[in-house]
């Protein structure tokens, strides 16, 4: 019920459907690109998000969106560490076709990263601004694990836990070998003897290498027998609390493992992960 509710109303302070249907809208015209509008959207985020804390030079938190640039289609991250962030920006990251319109933010137009990954491993192991030794939770929304579909229903509901899941296992096993290959190449470096430091390509393997550690646990929603594939536009608040009481669970008992706060022992090996669903049966 609250899933057809969705579909025909839309959400409050979310989206809301177009009216006229855009297939009624000339080529060209935003209203045409989707079945819903967003635009109030903007005003939740405003009410919700202190955006002058997200930016402020020496905040302690960093934020960094994914989305995918619509006319290259590649996929591009806003950081806070490196642009301001604005409600645009959080928007662009959600912005799934084709319900929801492409955001436009300085002549260009966005769609929700998860279009080509759901996975923002790939940036923490590439970016420059890395940080040092991290705890870092993957949480994933839809777990790519599940039973064979034996209808149409199921198939459907299938087919959105493996487009929208994060490949985490695949993610994950490419950084392991990103952040060992770095720990070698630091640690061969250190051998080096002075003369050979100074050449470009030293230097330049140099600003690549560092002898990062990070343990990585991975929280994995568990879906209700109940849910559907509508569970990415229902947002009753009966389905959002359900959500929010696993994501708390979940987090409490990857907590109560100490090794989780334990640096790995290995001198390459330095990326540990954590994958508690499986002791919770997922």
């Amino acid at each position: 019920m609250n899933a057809v509710v969705a579909l025909m109303n839309g959400a409050p302070g979310f989206f809301r459907p177009r009216i006229p249907n855009p297939w009624f809208f000339p080529p060209g015209a935003v209203a045409a690109t989707s079945y819903y509008d967003t635009a109030q959207l903007k005003a939740t985020l405003e009410s919700l998000i202190d955006f002058d804390l997200v930016n402020a030079e020496h905040s302690k938190t960093r934020l960094s969106l994914g989305a995918v640039n619509v006319r290259s289609g590649n996929l591009v991250y806003f950081d806070s560490s490196s642009e301001v962030i604005k409600p645009e920006h959080v928007m662009a990251s959600g912005a799934l076709p084709p319900g929801f319109p492409a955001i436009e933010i300085e002549g260009e137009y966005y769609w929700d990263g998860g279009l080509v990954s759901n996975t923002p491993l790939v940036w923490i192991a590439m970016t420059q601004h890395r940080p040092p030794d991290s705890l870092v939770f993957q949480v994933d929304l839809w777990s790519a694990r599940g039973e064979f579909p034996r209808n149409l229903a199921e198939v459907a509901t299938r087919q959105k836990e493996i487009q929208y899941s994060s490949r985490t296992r695949a993610f994950t096993d490419y950084f392991k070998q990103v952040t060992k290959l770095r720990n070698m190449v630091a640690a061969l470096l250190e051998e080096l003897p002075d003369e050979l430091r100074e050449r470009e390509e030293v230097k330049s393997l140099s600003a690549a290498a560092d002898q990062h550690a990070a343990n990585i646990v991975q929280l994995i929603y568990r879906p209700k027998g109940y849910e559907g594939d509508s569970k990415d536009y229902e947002f009753s608040r009966r389905s959002m609390e359900e959500h929010w009481r696993a994501g708390y669970g979940d987090a409490v008992y990857a907590l109560r493992h100490p090794e989780i706060f334990e640096r790995s022992s290995s001198r390459y090996e330095t990326l540990v992960t954590f994958d508690f669903s499986r002791d919770l049966g997922n």
